[in-house]
């Protein structure tokens, strides 16, 4: 019976203990609801908006070439791969001159005789001309040695512009790059056949770009050559440009009924060909309500703002924010565009408050 008396003092003693130790803790100050706090007050906006389409695209080079070859045969070197840097004139394969160089041969045979030929007739001539002097031939045998030097001299001018057109031929065959770019593209391998019109190498100019984007058949009358759309590569960091529409393509792609637009972009080092890009076009207006970013407030997941109710109350309401809009932010759902809002003020506010200017 003692020790159940000596149990119960120790726990009185120890819950008035705790007691004494709460007073001692500072009660939080409730303010009373329904005080006049000065705030700066602005009207809900309602301006015309753009109506947006995203433009799913690639980047690519604004000046590609395909290097070919008007002459057939088999490619012997490569002097370049793909990802090299390449300048105007630089070598980037070889095909097979074998039968160029008999022909050429031949050629210069033919060159060499018709000088033999031209030297002699001239030898003729010369000699015909002296004799017609002293009346030793007569006029029309001298006109028939003129005349064979004549043939003479157009043999060998035939055999040169052969030979300046085998020259253009064996031009073909040292196939070397039409511009500086890079090699983005290699079709062919050492032992191919290499044959005229068939594309052996991609040559891409990476100075500038361009963002070739995919609109879709229902907004293309709404743009035209000149519109600024907003370009973005995902994939880069502050890869976001303002770039003007110079290119619309008239007719459709046959697979996927969109029409391509382009809009060349700077390369500041970081695009490379194929990368995925999106693009804004603005197909028309609509009327939205904007407020200004200031007056937004955030409280967990859900954002809100104040606004000036019936009798200057301040009441919060909770909204749904759409895209920024320069400084103002746009909201979807929440505001008819008639309200008050508050920007700031002077103390935070309490619903009930009345707003004071």
């Amino acid at each position: 019976m003692t020790t159940s008396r000596n149990i119960t003092a120790l726990a009185a003693v120890l819950m008035l203990t705790a007691l004494l130790s709460g007073c001692d803790e500072k009660v939080p100050e409730v303010r009373p609801v329904g005080e006049d706090i000065s705030c700066t007050t602005a009207s809900v906006q309602s301006l015309d908006l753009p109506v947006l389409v995203s433009a799913v695209g690639s980047v690519e080079p604004e000046v590609r070439v395909q290097v070919s070859t008007r002459m057939m045969g088999w490619v012997t070197e490569l002097h370049v791969t793909e990802g090299d840097v390449v300048l105007q004139g630089q070598k980037l394969l070889t095909i097979d001159d074998a039968d160029m160089k008999a022909k050429r041969e031949q050629v210069n045979a033919g060159i060499r005789e018709a000088e033999a030929v031209v030297a002699n007739a001239e030898t003729m001539a010369s000699r015909f001309r002296n004799l017609h002097e002293v009346k030793a031939v007569s006029k029309s045998q001298l006109d028939d040695v003129e005349t064979g030097l004549e043939r003479a001299r157009a043999g060998l001018a035939q055999a040169k512009a052969a030979r300046s057109e085998l020259d253009v031929h064996m031009s073909y065959l040292e196939i070397c790059s039409p511009m500086n770019g890079v090699v983005t593209r290699r079709m062919v391998d050492v032992g191919d056949m290499a044959s005229p019109g068939n594309p052996l190498m991609d040559v891409d100019s990476m100075d500038r770009m361009k963002i070739v984007a995919r609109l879709g058949e229902k907004d293309i009358n709404a743009v035209s050559e000149g519109d600024m759309v907003t370009a973005h590569v995902p994939s880069l960091d502050s890869a976001t440009f303002q770039v003007e529409i110079t290119r619309l393509i008239p007719s459709a792609n046959p697979g996927s009924r969109t029409y391509d637009i382009e809009m060349p972009v700077p390369n500041d080092g970081r695009l490379r060909s194929g990368m995925f890009a999106k693009v804004d076009v603005r197909v028309g207006t609509r009327r939205g309500v904007v407020v200004p970013i200031e007056a937004i407030l955030e409280r967990g997941q859900l954002t809100g703002l104040w606004i000036v109710g019936p009798e200057n109350v301040a009441q919060l309401r909770w909204v749904r924010l759409g895209k920024p809009v320069g400084d103002m932010v746009e909201v979807l759902t929440g505001l008819s565009g008639t309200e008050t809002i508050i920007l700031s003020s002077a103390k935070p506010l309490a619903e009930g408050d009345r707003v004071v200017n």
